[in-house]
């Protein structure tokens, strides 16, 4: 670790902090996880899940009874054996397999980055993506899809880099194919796109496109189709398959110039990039060493480096050119970025001191504001209810105050400091905005919705009427406190209950008022 520590006790301390970093990330991911209500789509994977316990059948996809055709099933899968594991459909069941997938992506990171540049490379790394701004403070804390397939994608270029490095052709393609075939059965089409750009770019680097004639190759072809295909097949059982594909095809052309017009392009041309790097935070400010004229052969003397460049100048072009595209669609690219900053800071002696005085006086901005943050807490109106607001104060100060006078002290630890804090900023979070949202959420009136359905309910029938819709939230914890789960039925069954708007049941008295999107539905039962 001689890039960090002068002499052996520096090295030590170093090492150490390295460990407490990583335990501090650690914890920071599963802290207060299951305390804020579901919300935004976590109650749709849960609510499909449900529905395919409820129905035996683990191959189509419903959503109130009806084919849900916006996202295949693998990571209703994966939400249902969280559930199953965890005993029940609870928060935390839901977001498990989020901060699993990004344990298991570090993991990955960890090793590529030991095994093919140096042990720092790889800590750090693994490190830098977890606490990346966007995922860190928001997407981790979600039960959604996007950072479980983010895994798979990831899991699929660390498999072509890593076999294709080996020589050992036939693992590569088996292994990418496969991941790919998943991917595709976890969020379609993207992971043709992913797979195929990936592929023939770096075979195309290496020299080695005539692999793409080679009973390998055929090898990883069969094994792709074997998967998706035969899901397919099993899915046509229930379906028409024309319908399934018809519909991933307009899933994905929603994020296209046509879709969205030439203005939304410019603008999504000039955003995207910024949104990137403030996504990327504060990994992000490693991107200041990268502006360097040789960065091209900066990047060439490593082949995990050439790979990392070249996969995501692949990959990002589509989404770049796409206005519809969001950061999370290419959160599997994220690691590239994040190792191409990581890779010239290492090497930041070549270049002019400024960037490394910049980056520290960034770097010391935010730790100073952590240190200043960790003082209001007890002052913010929110958190009056909180009645250990005054001790985490104290202790958030004096962590946070620390690691700043490391900060001054020691200039060649910066980028771990920084790590730390970030760290401290999350625990911080977790125990003020995580009980915060959960005291004050709309999530509680959804709540309180659910049970008092199930109170006027009971065991008697209930439907959605035609097009009545209510929060999914309110409907994931109806489905909790009634044992099943809330279909869609469009004709009137004698005695059984129905979420309507009360015109279309004028004979009937309204139960229940329930507010929705400026429409008030009622809670009626037909005679």
């Amino acid at each position: 670790m001689h890039q960090y520590a002068n002499t052996p006790i520096h090295q030590y301390t170093y090492t150490r902090l390295l460990s407490l970093a990583s335990l501090l990330v650690l914890l920071s991911l599963f802290l207060n996880l299951g305390v804020q209500p579901v919300y935004l789509e976590e109650p749709r994977r849960a609510t499909i899940a449900m529905e395919m316990e409820e129905n035996g059948n683990f191959i189509v996809p419903t959503q109130f009874g009806e084919f849900y055709y916006k996202k295949p099933p693998v990571f209703n899968w994966v939400v249902w054996a969280s559930a199953k594991v965890m005993g029940g459909y609870s928060a935390w069941a839901l977001r498990l397999p989020t901060v699993l997938s990004i344990l298991f992506t570090s993991v990955l990171l960890f090793w590529l980055g030991r095994r093919y540049v140096n042990p720092e490379f790889g800590w750090l790394s693994a490190l830098l993506f977890p606490i990346s701004g966007g995922l860190y403070f928001y997407f981790s804390l979600l039960g959604e899809i996007d950072l479980f397939y983010t895994f798979i994608t990831f899991a699929g270029f660390a498999a072509l880099f890593h076999f294709q490095q080996q020589g050992r052709y036939g693992m590569m393609f088996l292994i990418t194919y496969t991941l790919a075939a998943v991917g595709t059965l976890t969020k379609g089409l993207p992971s043709v796109l992913f797979l195929g750009l990936s592929v023939l770019a770096w075979l195309w680097y290496e020299g080695s496109l005539k692999r793409l004639i080679s009973l390998a190759h055929l090898s990883g072809i069969l094994a792709y189709g074997l998967l998706v295909g035969g899901y397919l097949l099993a899915y046509h059982q229930y379906n028409a398959i024309g319908n399934y594909l018809q519909m991933m095809v307009a899933e994905s052309s929603e994020r296209t110039v046509a879709e969205n017009g030439l203005m939304k392009l410019v603008e999504h041309l000039f955003m995207f990039p910024l949104d990137t790097v403030k996504d990327l935070l504060p990994g992000g400010l490693l991107l200041l060493f990268a502006i360097r004229r040789d960065l091209r052969s900066l990047l060439l003397r490593n082949k995990l480096l050439t790979f990392a460049a070249l996969m995501f100048l692949a990959n990002v072009l589509p989404y770049w050119v796409s206005p519809g595209a969001r950061q999370r669609y290419i959160y599997m690219l994220y690691p590239f970025l994040l190792m191409i900053g990581l890779y010239a800071y290492q090497h930041r002696e070549e270049v002019k001191a400024w960037r490394f005085r910049a980056f520290r006086v960034l770097s010391g901005i935010l730790m100073g504001a952590m240190v200043l943050g960790s003082l209001a807490i007890p002052f913010i109106p929110g958190l009056d209810f909180l009645p250990y607001r005054w001790p985490l104060a104290i202790g958030g100060f004096l962590a946070s105050a620390t690691v700043f006078y490391l900060y001054l002290r020691q200039p060649q630890w910066t980028l771990l400091l920084l790590i730390l804090a970030t760290a401290v900023g999350r625990l911080l979070f977790d125990f003020t905005v995580l009980p915060q949202r959960a005291h004050e959420s709309d999530a509680q009136e959804d709540i309180e919705i659910a049970q008092a359905v199930d109170g006027i309910v009971g065991d008697t029938p209930l439907y959605l009427y035609q097009d009545a819709r209510i929060s999914f939230s309110a409907i994931f914890y109806l489905n909790q406190i009634r044992g099943k789960t809330l279909r869609r039925n469009y004709e009137r069954e004698s005695g059984a209950y129905y979420i309507a708007l009360p015109e279309q049941f004028p004979e009937a008295e309204v139960r229940y008022e329930i507010p929705y999107n400026e429409e008030v539905y009622g809670v009626v039962r037909y005679p």
